[in-house]
């Protein structure tokens, strides 16, 4: 578990001394639990499978078949490779269509191949929406799909806790604010890429469209503290999704791309 326990870390994941240190079980029925003030971890092995890990916002809506179960991030692992990493959200019944869903794939989601990024692609009740760019080994566009389905939630992610470390600012004109909410003074503004040290997690649970997502409190390389929103602030294992998406729009006026 060394492999996957590392990845997590990697992404920016608080797991304790204790659960770095578990035994994990083969059975599902006894996955590792790790309670915290607003989520939990949950940790399953299973020997024909993989390996899953989950952190899960609880939730209290009348719609869910288990209660206290909301937003929820996935990340799965086989032989010690990551294969995906989804956003889930749960979601009321959708009477149109017959279906009914607890905690459908929802927002931005991540598919790897040989460990490789490979796939980036939005998702709506559990259907592709907007753009899916394929990736090769290297880190290349291979294609860019139009999707027939438009995302009705925007292609968000879920960011709902940031550990200490080092991280990279994740978009242009992030703002620092002095308080860990949008209506907070603007401490200042970095640019992407910019390196910046995240000292405690704010436990502030905060939607910041298309994000959902806590704030980090950070220093700055004056010393000054402040905090960033989660979602803006990239963890060393985390895809560069600007980048990509940037790459992708080069990608589409190269090839002369109309949405097919």
């Amino acid at each position: 578990m060394i492999v996957e326990i590392q990845f997590l870390k990697n992404l920016g994941f608080p797991l304790s001394k204790e659960l770095e240190l578990t035994v994990l079980p083969i059975h599902w029925e006894r996955s590792y639990v790790e309670r915290r003030k607003s989520y939990k971890v949950m940790i399953g092995a299973s020997d024909y499978k993989g390996t899953s890990f989950s952190l899960e916002i609880e939730d209290n809506n009348e719609y869910l078949k288990y209660p206290k179960r909301g937003r929820i991030k996935d990340i799965y692992f086989k032989n010690g490779k990551i294969l995906y990493i989804n956003n889930r959200e749960p979601i009321p019944p959708i009477l149109e269509d017959g279906r009914s869903f607890d905690d459908s794939l929802n927002g931005i989601n991540f598919r790897y191949n040989d460990g490789n990024l490979s796939e980036v692609a939005c998702y709506y009740h559990f259907d592709p929406c907007d753009e899916k760019i394929l990736l090769t080994s290297a880190g290349e566009i291979q294609k860019v799909i139009k999707e027939k389905k438009t995302c009705k939630k925007g292609c968000g992610n879920l960011i709902f806790f940031r550990a200490p470390g080092s991280y990279k600012i994740a978009d242009n004109k992030v703002r620092v604010r002095k308080e860990p909410s949008v209506k907070s003074e603007i401490i200042t503004e970095l640019n992407k890429d910019t390196p910046i040290e995240v000292i405690a997690d704010a436990e502030v649970y905060e939607e910041v469209f298309p994000h959902y997502g806590t704030w980090g409190k950070v220093k700055l390389d004056d010393g000054t503290e402040g905090y960033v929103y989660g979602a803006f602030l990239r963890a060393p294992a985390e895809p560069d999704v600007v980048a990509i998406r940037e790459k992708a729009e080069e990608w589409k006026k190269k090839n002369g791309w109309k949405g097919k």
